[in-house]
């Protein structure tokens, strides 16, 4: 009769589900429990000696885990056996199996058997299998959509991106990016404020929707997109830092500026036309996206609440085992078909393609898609998967743009045609880029900013690289609007190209200037007048020259402070083309202390706000006086007569040119 104790162990090791074995090295037999032996589908007396016999039952992975198992037993000295090999059975289908074991040695320390348990571990196996298809399906989603998708820690550094957010940094992979933060991309000014919002949305533990950011670079031009950003809270409630899901509207904005330069009309429906494709192109938690997994028979296998409701199914389960052919007319499935094929067969995804879809009913709608290989942990195309958004009333709108487009255009043809022409000279008038001056251990740099009136105004400025190491600049305001006040700069172009030689003397040469103008406006019958601002530095001498027809006098910053120039009487005259015979004096005076120049259009100082109120120089001198880069001290100085004119149809464009001395 068996003991107590045998009895207990029998019970325990049913319990555990568990098979025995032990395996004499010596003799070279082993024994089996009978669970072993159910577990293989062996009867007792046909069970192999899988562990001695492992080539012929075992995987290529499972022999070489046993072998380096065995090895540390019997080498090193190891007093546990412990794989987890995938055995065949005797049906032929594969178990996976946690094998663990105890050595036996003898006196002089050499293993004579080795004795343990073996549980069937298929199930775990396969669970940990799915898992891991299910985490690759997901990372394919990611690394494919078109939007970047973020982790950071509570020090706004990256933890987790998908691929596409890194390559928008510059990198080829997850891994460079992570630990890295704004402060490595963007502009000083775009980072703080990005840092900001993140530190607001930790400390509320919520979050911002649909937010338009600008972003700054360090090494490329500006982009903007549309951001979702919200606080990652760990498993135990506490805030680990932020996540979020931004698209790239760049060319959006680009566009619709663009657009800004049409009557008020088109711009409403341009601004409806960027609103709906932007709410397109929002993260699929925020707008239905179409999102879903086709298997090579074309059949859907995986999709989102979006797609169902797309093809009028409740729940997603409803659409699984059907495929194009049940929704679609013909010859729409049969074209979607031949394109998953090409894409299956060459392995070639399809992205941002507008497509037509022709529905059974002869109903049709657009939309927009994207499409891609399915391939399965191993590298092999199971399929197709794509993401698509709805764009039926954004095309409808861009139909009905572009019939009211023409009907306006058909209207007014001479009048739009005449302000073009008039557009394009007074654009030509402005130079974009500007040379690099350097003299007597200094370097001179230009900056301008110039943004057009809704009217054709005669703002214009110019600079005249005299020397490598001297340049003269003028700025000049024509009192006059529309395509005549156009066609007069372009007078005071060529008289400027006339004069250039006694561009040397700020005086003669707005005298030159004057006498030429004065005979251009009394031939052509024209009344009126231009006022000019005009300079000259050397740097190896040190030196400025100043001259000013009836122009507004320039702001200076100095290492003492901020003010406006106020030239002698003998250096100002009349605005230009008033009286023939004018003649204009010049001031002379060292470069010492002077950083910065700054000329303004009359315009600019003298915007009014609703109450009647002008801006004035006391308000310019504060903004140029809190510092900063050149450019964006002019760009703060537009903004300021902006807000203070409360962004309304100025009169007069935004002109600024301005220059800085570096030592």
């Amino acid at each position: 009769m068996a003991s107590w104790k045998e009895n207990r162990l029998q019970v325990v090791l049913q319990a555990s589900r568990e098979g025995i074995w032990d395996w004499d090295l010596v003799k070279g037999t082993i024994y089996y429990s009978p669970r072993m032996c159910r577990f293989m589908g062996y009867r007792k007396s046909e069970m192999p000696n899988f562990f001695q016999d492992r080539g012929e039952h075992m995987d290529v992975a499972s022999v070489a885990a046993m072998d380096e198992a065995l090895r540390r037993v019997l080498q090193e000295g190891e007093d546990l056996f412990a794989v987890e090999p995938r055995v065949k059975t005797k049906r032929g289908d594969w178990k996976s199996f946690r094998v663990r074991g105890t050595p036996v040695r003898d006196g002089l320390g050499k293993v004579t058997r080795i004795a343990g348990s073996l549980i069937d571990i298929s199930k775990r196996k396969e669970a940990e299998r799915q898992l891991a298809e299910e985490r690759h399906l997901i990372e394919t989603l990611l690394d494919n959509i078109p939007m970047n998708v973020y982790l950071k820690d509570e020090e706004s550094r990256f933890v987790m991106a998908n691929l596409p957010t890194a390559r928008k940094m510059g990198l080829s992979s997850v891994k460079d990016l992570i630990g890295k933060s704004d402060v490595d991309f963007f502009s000083d000014e775009h980072a703080s404020n990005a840092r900001l919002v993140e530190k607001e949305i930790m400390a509320s533990g919520g979050g911002v929707e649909d937010l338009t950011e600008h972003e700054k670079w360090n090494d490329r031009e500006d982009t903007w997109v549309k951001s979702t950003k919200h606080a990652w809270i760990g498993h135990d409630g506490k805030v680990r830092g932020t996540f979020g899901v931004t698209i790239d509207i760049s060319e959006l904005i680009r566009t619709r500026e663009a657009q800004e330069k049409v009557t008020s009309q088109l711009n409403a429906q341009n601004y409806l036309i960027e609103e709906e494709r932007e709410r397109l192109r929002l993260v699929i938690d925020s707008v239905p996206l179409h999102v879903y997994f086709k298997n090579r028979d074309h059949e859907f296998v995986i999709a989102n609440q979006a797609v169902a409701e797309w093809f009028g199914f409740s729940c997603p389960e409803e659409l699984y085992d059907k495929s194009d052919r049940d929704i679609f007319s013909e010859t729409h499935w049969r074209k979607t078909e031949a394109d998953e094929k090409q894409i299956m067969e060459l392995g070639v995804a399809v992205a941002g393609e507008i497509e037509k879809e022709v529905w059974g009913g002869e109903k049709e709608t657009w939309v927009i898609t994207s499409k891609y290989p399915w391939r399965d942990s191993e590298g092999e195309v199971v399929g197709t998967f794509g993401v698509s958004s709805d764009i039926s009333d954004l095309m409808q709108a861009q139909s009905d743009l572009r019939k009211l487009a023409a009907t306006y255009e058909r209207k007014n043809g001479e009048m739009a045609e005449e302000l073009e022409l008039a557009r394009e000279v007074q654009q030509a008038l402005l130079p974009d880029e500007f040379p690099k001056i350097s003299g007597g251990g200094a370097t001179m740099n230009f900056c301008r900013l110039y943004e057009p009136a809704h009217l054709l105004t005669g703002e214009f400025f110019e600079v005249l690289p005299l020397a490598p190491d001297r340049v003269g600049f003028l700025m000049g305001e024509v009192f006059d609007r529309g395509v005549r006040s156009a066609l007069i700069v372009s007078m005071l172009r060529g008289l400027i190209e006339k004069e250039i030689a006694s561009a040397g003397d700020a005086g003669e040469f707005l005298t030159g200037i004057n006498v030429g103008l004065s005979h251009l406006l009394l031939n052509s019958g024209h009344e009126t007048k231009a006022t000019a601002f005009y300079g000259l530095v050397d740097l190896t001498k040190g030196e400025i020259q100043l001259s000013i027809a009836g122009h507004v006098n320039p702001m200076a910053v100095f290492d003492d402070g901020v003010r406006q120039l106020v030239p002698p009487a003998y250096a100002c005259g009349p605005a230009l083309g008033v009286a023939e015979n004018s003649s204009y004096g010049t001031v002379l005076a060292p470069l010492t202390g002077l950083r910065r120049l700054i000329c303004f259009t009359e315009g600019f100082q003298n915007t009014n706000n609703v109450e009647g109120k002008e801006f004035g120089v006391t308000r310019m001198l504060e903004e140029v006086e809190r510092g900063g880069d050149l450019d964006r001290v002019m760009e703060r100085l537009a903004e300021a007569v902006k807000d203070f004119g409360g962004h309304q149809e100025f009169e007069n464009a935004i002109c600024l040119l301005g220059w800085e001395i570096t030592r």
